[in-house]
């Protein structure tokens, strides 16, 4: 198994990564008028062939996914994806505050895509601020299909790492899983890594005992 980061590394990186959807979930829960949570309770390295492998499983054979490239020192592609019933109850969700008859279905791609936005900005904004530089973003898009047919549009070299992350979100009584996976370069890792380092500096972060 490639270890690609020390523990304090993996730790600090935990932490940005937490700090980062809260700050996406304020954002949310200015939008629709309630409180939203979000958190990455998990945070690992994993080869494209080994997502591949995951997305056989039976919830991903139809998803809602949002990517989006961007370039810089750290670069790569990122990708949100919830099986698809689930991307659709998050933007029923999300839109539950309209009070005039909406078709969810129309407004779906779009809500989706504002998800998208909202955690790509708020994670890449906090590795933007510890790597003191400017991220340059493509247009998001969005895609309905297996979760394999996304992947297999994604020109990721099996040598490259992805980092994965499960993101949990609730709204009301509603408590919903995806992941966010960033497919970046090893160079990109180099930096991640040199960015988690500041970080440490900067916050004096420790490593659990």
């Amino acid at each position: 198994m490639n270890v690609y980061l020390t523990p304090l590394q993996h730790d600090a990186l935990c932490e940005i990564f937490n700090i980062s959807v809260g700050r996406a979930a304020a954002a949310m829960g200015g939008l629709v008028g309630e409180n939203v949570s979000l958190s990455v309770p998990a945070m690992r390295f994993c080869s494209i062939d080994a997502l591949k492998d995951r997305m056989n499983m039976v919830e991903w054979q139809q998803v809602s996914a949002v990517s989006q490239s961007f370039k810089g020192s750290f670069e790569g592609d990122a990708l949100l994806m919830f099986p698809n019933d689930d991307g659709m109850e998050i933007v029923r969700l999300m839109l539950s505050h309209v009070k005039q008859a909406v078709d969810i279905n129309e407004l779906r791609g779009d809500a989706l895509i504002e998800i998208g936005n909202l955690l790509f900005n708020a994670c890449l904004s906090s590795l933007a601020d510890i790597f003191d530089e400017e991220f340059i973003f493509d247009i998001p898009r969005l895609r309905s299909c297996s979760g394999s047919e996304v992947l297999a549009q994604e020109s990721h070299s099996p040598r490259n790492p992805v980092l994965f992350l499960n993101i949990q979100f609730t709204l009301g009584k509603r408590h919903i899983e995806g992941f966010l996976a960033f497919l970046i370069t090893l160079s990109s890792l180099d930096t991640l890594r040199h960015g988690a380092d500041r970080f440490i500096r900067r916050e004096g972060t420790t490593s659990t005992p």
